[in-house]
């Protein structure tokens, strides 16, 4: 088939215009359509890209939550063995004392009556207990020679005669090992 165009020159420039525009408008209406998909499709996936970041997120927060209590607990762990030995080298301590509190408490209720102690000294090495006073009598100081003698925790005694030398007013000094 043939096709003869009888138009005149300036129309047909015109129609092949229009024809020429038409194609640039369809065109850059397909090429805007296509942007328009281009941004929406990549707004969904910046979209779905920012949930998946928060979930991630989230997961870090719980799991630093996880390791902050999990140090929080080795701390605690750590501080209450300190405190555990601190109280068993405080129970060594006290017992090593309660024993010499025991002792002086014995000896100034059963044995120092009457007199009145400047000075009682115990050396642990030897258990070795010495006592320096007044008394205002010589009875007071038989009293504590004679519970001295007949105690079985009081041994080696060393009570000098010169503490029984005056009848009254005596500066004394003796010395026993404490057993128990």
């Amino acid at each position: 088939m043939l096709r003869i165009n009888l138009l005149p020159l300036q129309q047909k420039k015109r129609l092949e215009l229009k024809a020429f525009y038409q194609n640039i408008i369809s065109s850059g209406f397909i090429l805007f359509l296509l942007i328009l998909f281009l941004i929406v499709f990549l707004a969904g996936f910046l979209i779905f890209l920012h949930f998946k970041y928060q979930a991630i997120e989230n997961r870090i927060i719980v799991e630093q939550s996880k390791i902050i209590q999990t140090e929080t607990v080795k701390g605690m762990e750590k501080k209450v063995r300190e405190l555990n030995k601190e109280l068993e080298e405080l129970e060594k301590i006290q017992a090593e004392r309660s024993n010499l509190y025991s002792i002086l408490d014995n000896i100034s209720q059963n044995l120092l009556i009457g007199v009145r102690v400047y000075s009682l000294e115990i050396n642990r090495n030897s258990g070795m207990i010495t006592v320096t006073g007044f008394s205002p009598t010589r009875e007071n100081l038989l009293t504590i020679k004679k519970i001295l003698e007949n105690s079985p925790n009081y041994k080696n005694i060393d009570f000098p005669l010169s503490n029984l030398a005056n009848p009254k007013d005596i500066n004394f000094k003796f010395s026993f090992n404490y057993e128990y």
